[in-house]
């Protein structure tokens, strides 16, 4: 079935991104460092424990961010600690709730994006798909039609579909793709 960009376009989350960054220049950080001896554990804003992102975690988030930078307007810049900036990027051990894989959370200047571990420092490609789901929220994508469960629709259409299909890459499809250049212009 033919999914249109504008069925996976949330307004609202671009324009915050737009807000929070001021632009098109977006800064990112990365959850890559273990905690001090004796410090204590990063959290996230409800609380939940963090962990350090893999260096083959990071290694895909940084390529991601590349490819929305080479075909889009914006413009990404990976910053070496959490001050001011527009996305910050943790995983963790366990959501403690089940079904939930990933999560991108708008806060009042900067959005969240967390996701739980599953494969140890290795990179699955349920994570992959994860990661890039919650990142295109971010961008300002949502799910087909406001529904992720949608039979009409899965993974090959759209990453922000919870329909998974076999072999799937967990990239942006060319769907997401035209729908971020509708939001964001080309590069």
């Amino acid at each position: 079935m033919t999914l249109s960009e504008e069925a996976i376009i949330d307004r609202r989350w671009a324009r915050s991104l737009r807000r929070f960054a001021g632009g098109t220049k977006v800064r990112y950080w990365i959850n890559g460092r273990p905690r001090r001896l004796g410090g204590r554990p990063r959290r996230l804003g409800d609380g939940t424990r963090a962990e350090p992102i893999s260096s083959r975690e990071a290694r895909f988030i940084r390529s991601t961010f590349a490819a929305v930078d080479r075909l889009t307007g914006l413009r990404f810049v990976e910053k070496s600690s959490k001050a001011r900036t527009e996305i910050d990027l943790y995983r963790v051990g366990d959501f403690g709730q089940r079904g939930l894989l990933g999560q991108a959370t708008r806060n009042s200047g900067w959005f969240e994006i967390a996701w739980e571990n599953r494969g140890g420092n290795r990179l699955t490609r349920s994570e992959r798909i994860t990661i890039t789901h919650e990142i295109g929220h971010t961008l300002g994508l949502d799910h087909p039609n406001g529904r992720p469960f949608s039979p009409r629709y899965d993974t090959g259409d759209t990453v922000m579909s919870y329909n998974r299909i076999p072999g799937g890459g967990g990239g942006f499809t060319s769907t997401d793709i035209a729908a971020l250049q509708l939001l964001w212009g080309v590069g």
